[in-house]
């Protein structure tokens, strides 16, 4: 437990990291046994282990930016604490999140939900201007962000393979720090939220194929309710 889950008197044991992803990691191995039993298919074995690297990978990503997320959360000025109401709490917002037409919603855990920006649709290439395109998008959320005060905010940029591993590190933070900008000025407090970028490091698809290179970049946010 973090020091700043601990500041909160956070004291409900939560379940180990390597316990989580052996537990997910183990369905996902099943599910890939399950649909490459084929014995006559000559790349049987390369697709079920293609299925599980993918597999790995998206698991891993789930919990990128935990650590971070929660040192945000003990600096924030998000005033008292959710107590046992952080659930229903978070509830609420994720209902509101997935009202916006154009990202991707998922629960995390109790107290955290990730939604996630395609990277196409907020940048042009090579760019960290926020297009026009997607104002709408992040206009949304930032008034769900305003509704639900008490939430610290992770924003967390990504990239592709695809150039060098410096330059789509730099492209990641400085696309980061362009969303957050964003949200600050629709008002969205800055004491709330932190941007970070991991480049091209935390990939959630395959990056030898367009398709997988497209899901790669992206900015993701993480909202964490404060228990």
């Amino acid at each position: 437990m973090s020091d700043a889950r601990q500041a909160f008197g956070a004291n409900r044991p939560a379940p180990t990291l390597a316990l989580v992803l052996s537990s997910l990691l183990s369905a996902s191995l099943l599910t890939a046994c399950a649909t490459t039993t084929d014995p006559n298919d000559p790349y049987a074995n390369t697709k079920r282990n293609a299925m599980i690297g993918a597999a790995a990978g998206a698991i891993a990503g789930l919990f990128v930016g935990d650590g971070e997320l929660d040192e945000v959360l003990g600096t924030a000025a998000v005033g008292a604490g959710l107590g046992a109401g952080v659930g229903v709490y978070m509830d609420k917002q994720q209902r509101q999140l997935e009202q916006i037409e154009g990202v991707d919603v998922e629960r995390v855990d109790e107290e955290t939900v990730r939604v996630s920006f395609d990277g196409d649709i907020l940048f042009a290439v090579d760019s960290s201007i926020v297009s026009q395109a997607s104002m709408e998008d992040l206009d949304e959320f930032a008034w769900v962000m305003n509704e639900y005060p008490k939430t610290a905010i992770l924003i967390q940029g990504h990239t592709d393979s695809t150039g060098s591993e410096e330059y789509n590190q730099r492209l990641s933070e400085r696309r980061a720090q362009a969303v957050m900008n964003y949200l600050i000025l629709a008002d969205v407090d800055a004491s709330r939220m932190d941007a970070i970028g991991y480049g091209e490091a935390h990939p959630v698809a395959d990056n030898s194929t367009a398709q997988g290179r497209q899901l790669n970049r992206r900015v993701s946010i993480l909202v964490r309710g404060k228990s």
